[in-house]
């Protein structure tokens, strides 16, 4: 008998598709070139960090709940990981980042393949494990995701969680990178002075 799917785990396939459709989007445009805007690189690192707050606050009160407020120590990776990962990927692409002006004047920057596609990577297995252990329903689109019911389960989210927290590091340490680099560019040659021009020859 063939499987069917509910309205609702519809729903989340579309918005998940269109979530790996962006981001594979944006991973090709910052191989092959992408405007270079501090603001949208903040909007969508800003983003995510909500995100990552949402997941984090939906899991660590089903951690609460399963083995009391000592749980909360959990804060502490929830907040070193993707620091840690932000902090060891800023000199990286500080070093990899390339820019370039194009006719309309604007700064386009590109990236080495292998890091917006690590990026993605990250992404979609993180996607992939919690599709696999909680079903559509589990996925990041999904708010709040159901609270496993063995502890094993929980162990497997705040697993999937921390995955996603090593990715949200990269992103963020990619933004700052490409920022630094981009303040590292050699300072444009100030135009000549315009010639001055002739004193009065004070005649009346």
């Amino acid at each position: 008998m063939p499987a069917t799917i509910s309205p609702s785990e519809t729903s989340a396939l579309v918005v998940l598709v269109l979530f790996l459709a962006i981001i594979a989007r944006r991973t090709i445009r910052q191989i092959q070139g992408a405007r270079y805007s501090v603001a949208r690189l903040a909007v969508f690192a800003g983003f995510y960090v909500l995100l990552f707050g949402a997941l984090a606050f939906s899991t660590l009160y089903a951690a609460v709940s399963a083995w009391g407020w000592g749980a909360l120590a959990l804060l502490a990776p929830y907040a070193a990981i993707p620091t840690v990962a932000a902090i060891s990927a800023i000199p990286h692409i500080r070093r990899v980042a390339q820019f370039e002006q194009r006719e309309n004047g604007q700064w386009f920057y590109r990236l080495s393949w292998h890091v917006p596609v690590l990026y993605l990577g990250l992404f979609v297995a993180r996607l992939l494990a919690e599709v696999a252990v909680f079903g559509l329903a589990g996925v990041v689109v999904s708010y709040p995701p159901p609270v496993p019911s063995s502890e094993a389960g929980l162990l497997i989210l705040l697993g999937v969680d921390l995955l996603f927290g090593v990715s949200l590091g990269l992103l963020l340490g990619r933004g700052i990178g490409v920022v630094r680099a981009y303040r590292d560019l050699p300072a444009t040659a100030p135009a000549p002075p315009s010639p001055s021009r002739p004193l009065p020859s004070g005649r009346p």
